[in-house]
Order: structure tokens, then sequence, then C-alpha cells
């Protein structure tokens, strides 16, 4: 099978075979091109910093005017204005969600939906008068992920 790479700009076929060598060499291309920087290709658009947590909570979504209940979901990350909850089933993106904890129940709308690794992600805009606050509810787990210390490159300390 041949592959055709469009990549700012730049055109090349390449066989199915090659397909790891060539994408191998088109990172290495971009590492050269930024001055040897990883490039970051996500853009964050979120107005404001989520938080890293992870809780237990239940989903529901509203069908012909009445709530739903679709199941158990991980609270993966929080804000004041927006969660990201994963699910096994997926919830159509515009979808009027509520998502309950026994301490805590807030609504908003499904802003997106993907599939990753072994569940569906969605993301809620929560609504204008059902927002989150630490003073609210606290996740079981909850952190700040500028807080997280970057990994050090080269060697481990103590190896050889």
């Amino acid at each position: 099978m041949i592959f055709t790479l469009k990549f700012l700009g730049a055109e090349a076929e390449v066989k199915d075979k090659e397909m790891g060598g060539t994408l191998a060499k088109l990172a290495t291309a971009l590492r050269q091109a930024s001055g040897g920087k990883k490039q970051r290709f996500f853009v964050e658009r979120r107005i404001e910093p989520r938080l890293w947590c992870s809780d237990l909570v239940q989903v529901w979504w509203k069908d012909a005017g009445k709530w739903r209940r679709r199941g158990t979901a991980v609270l993966e990350d929080i804000s004041h204005c927006g969660a990201c909850v994963q699910l096994e089933l997926p919830l159509s993106q515009g979808a009027e969600v509520r998502i309950k904890h026994p301490a805590w129940k807030v609504e908003g709308q499904v802003r997106y939906c993907v599939y990753r690794d072994d569940g569906y992600f969605i993301g809620v805009l929560l609504r204008e008068d059902s927002k989150w606050s630490e003073g609210l509810f606290r996740p079981k787990h909850l952190m700040d992920p500028a807080r997280v210390a970057p990994k050090k490159s080269g060697r481990a300390s103590g190896r050889s």
C-alpha cells in the first residue's frame, strides 16, 4: 500500500513498510527546524486551567425532556466552568448532561466526545447556574498540573 503524506506544504509518497521510518524522519526534521525543541501541536483553548482529578460520578442525559441515566463515569478533570468524564458509552455533542456525586451535582452541555484507550472522554461546558468550586465539592483525588515538576532530561541520578 502507498500513502501520500502532506505536511506543511510538502508532499511525499511512501510505502506501508517505510511509514515508520518516514514519520520518524518527519519528527526529526520538525525538531531540527524548531532548534531542537519538541513541538507542541495541541493548542489549549480553555479559558481557565483544568485541575486533574479522579472520582466516580453518575452521568445522566436529557432525552425527550426526561433525564435518563447513562452510567457510572470517572471524573477526569474539572474547572470552574467545565469538566471531563470518561464513560463506556458515547454522548452526542450538544446533549444536555447532569454529573452527579452523592455530595454534588452539576449540569451542562457536551462539547466533545472522543474515544481514547478504553472509553469515551466527554467534555462538558457547565451551565452558568451550575459552576464548580472546591468549596462546594472536592473530588477524591485533585491535583493542579501546573504544580507537577517537569521530567528531568538526561540520565537519572545514581545510574551509569
